[in-house]
């Protein structure tokens, strides 16, 4: 996945306030709001809960992100970027 879509998509959760979720070639998880997340050149570094665990995510390994917006005002609303290797 390309930089500049993770940065607008990390911009967007951080600006409604949403979770981010995030499916690479190991694992998904959700980023909480309050998580730090800094856009690198060739990572997506995340931090959270104090510091007390950081993941670092290259964008190579990125398939898909989720913004995860709040279910009680739009249920089941999502707005979700993938990419596709070829």
């Amino acid at each position: 996945m390309e930089r500049e879509i993770v940065k607008r998509i990390v911009d967007e959760a951080h600006g409604e306030d949403a979770n981010l979720v995030i499916w690479d070639k190991r694992d998904t998880f959700t980023v909480e709001p309050k998580a730090e997340v800094s856009v690198e050149d060739e990572y997506l570094k995340v931090t959270m809960e104090d510091g007390k665990a950081t993941v670092y995510v290259e964008y190579d390994a990125i398939y898909k992100l989720v913004v995860e917006k709040e279910r009680s005002s739009r249920p089941g609303a999502r707005a979700g970027f993938g990419a596709t290797s070829s």
